[in-house]
């Protein structure tokens, strides 16, 4: 397989690990060569502020743990014959986009990686990439509401997961936080709508820039 692309993926958490893992089953259907493992995350954590030592304590959280996985997984990949990359894919949250990925732009530059590391941000919430494609809700959901769908801007900063929860859970994000006893089981309903509308995706059909953004590196990897 020597002309197979291998890709390491980091994501913050297991929901987005989820719909990641069913844009890649889509993504195969025309690239049967792809190798790939998700690594997910129990959330976003923060950016050490010294890069030049690895923490051996892993913290489970994506951008804490970063410095440590990108200097081993370049020292592991680096020897492999085929095309390969590090993707790490993260939401942007209250963040500037602009500012934060000239910061873990900046990281990358100070860990000298010999292997290419691209940076996909959703904008805000990876909810926006099922949000960016209202056709696969509504096969997910038949009776989601529309014109709340129809209303949504793509990547706009609005609360992306409770304005997708509005759309299709029973009661609405006011429910779902009344009845969730923890954060965990609103992840457990991310999870769902993850799986379940991943599933449904028409990858070269989404509304969302920051869901193309992933496509066109993934392209680009491909020489296409």
């Amino acid at each position: 397989m020597d002309d197979c692309v291998y890709l390491e993926f980091l994501i913050e958490d297991r929901s987005g690990g989820i719909l990641l893992k069913q844009i890649l089953n889509s993504y195969m259907k025309d690239h049967e060569n792809l190798i790939y493992r998700i690594n997910s995350f129990k959330g976003i954590g923060c950016l050490p502020k010294k890069t030049n030592k690895v923490n051996n304590i892993k913290t489970r959280k994506l951008l804490s743990d970063l410095p440590a996985y990108l200097r081993g997984f370049n020292a592991s990949l680096s020897p492999l014959p085929h095309r390969k990359a590090i993707i790490i894919v993260l939401d942007s949250d209250d963040n500037n986009c602009i500012e934060f990925k000239k910061e873990l732009n900046n990281l990358k530059q100070a860990l000298m990686l010999s292997v290419d590391s691209i940076f996909c941000i959703a904008i805000e919430e990876m909810e926006a990439w099922l949000l960016g494609d209202i056709n696969a809700i509504i096969t997910a959901y038949p009776h989601a509401k529309k014109q709340l769908l129809q209303n949504y801007v793509p990547d706009s900063i609005i609360g992306t997961w409770e304005h997708l929860a509005d759309a299709i859970y029973s009661g609405g994000v006011d429910r779902l936080k009344k009845i969730a006893t923890s954060y965990y089981e609103i992840g457990e309903q991310k999870c769902i709508w993850a799986d379940k509308i991943g599933a449904c995706l028409d990858i070269r059909n989404n509304k969302s820039p920051s869901f193309n953004h992933l496509l066109t590196k993934l392209d680009l990897i491909y020489g296409q």
